[in-house]
């Protein structure tokens, strides 16, 4: 199986869980959140100047709350070696969906980006309530705990956004590419908080850590495939 083959799989099944229990269709996609650009909160400044020492991995934590969205910041704003980074030079940091929108997404798209970066907000607010629950449960890798109601519903919530907004990105317009790589980062996140809803613990280590990176991952793949011009 190639690597489209198997990222569409990993989609497909990854929606198809997001149904279990409904008996509609075996393949329910959850509705597409209504979230504008206005209601993503935007960094603390739309442009940061760098400063002697930064780096793009502070610069990005600072805008988008982790290091890993430095490619993000990279690629916004044309910086192909980070290692190069030079001081005194601006730097863009807008909201996600500002990024977007400027850098010359398709309107169509818009809406399943907005809902990608509430999500992401959403989460790295819920997060730390979800591992100090799982911390004093005192459960290990490959056990469960009781997530408390209002942590599950809010991860479903933000699972729910991703997969609403896969399905928007599944299927471009006519002359796009369908963005696999970003899919596949966001998919997987999906997957991710559905776990941790379920109070099953697969790595006190890594799973947040992955969780969040697939985050980041997504959003700066499906930035390359926006400023290639949906190719």
């Amino acid at each position: 199986m190639n690597v489209t083959a198997c990222i569409i799989r990993a989609v497909l099944l990854t929606l198809a869980f997001a149904g279990c229990g409904k008996k509609s269709s075996p393949l329910v996609v959850p509705t597409l959140p209504r979230v504008s650009i206005a209601d993503v909160p935007a960094p603390p400044s739309a442009t940061i100047v760098v400063q002697q020492g930064s780096t793009l991995q502070a610069i990005a934590t600072a805008a988008y709350h982790h290091e890993d969205f430095s490619g993000f910041v990279g690629q916004l704003n044309g910086i192909a070696v980070p290692e190069r980074l030079r001081a005194g030079v601006t730097l863009k940091t807008p909201s996600i969906p500002v990024a977007f929108r400027d850098a010359g997404l398709d309107a169509s798209y818009q809406p399943a980006i907005n809902a990608l970066a509430k999500a992401w907000l959403d989460l790295i607010e819920i997060l730390p309530a979800h591992v100090r629950a799982r911390d004093s449960s005192g459960a290990n890798d490959g056990e469960t705990f009781a997530v408390p109601t209002e942590i599950k519903t809010r991860l479903i919530a933000c699972a729910d956004a991703i997969d609403a907004s896969v399905d928007v990105l599944m299927h471009p317009k006519s002359g796009h590419l369908v963005p696999l790589k970003a899919i596949g980062q966001f998919a997987g996140t999906s997957g991710s908080l559905r776990n941790f809803a379920s109070g099953t613990v697969w790595s006190r280590d890594y799973e947040t850590f992955m969780a969040e990176k697939g985050f980041c991952l997504g959003f700066t793949y499906a930035l390359i495939w926006t400023q290639a011009g949906h190719k």
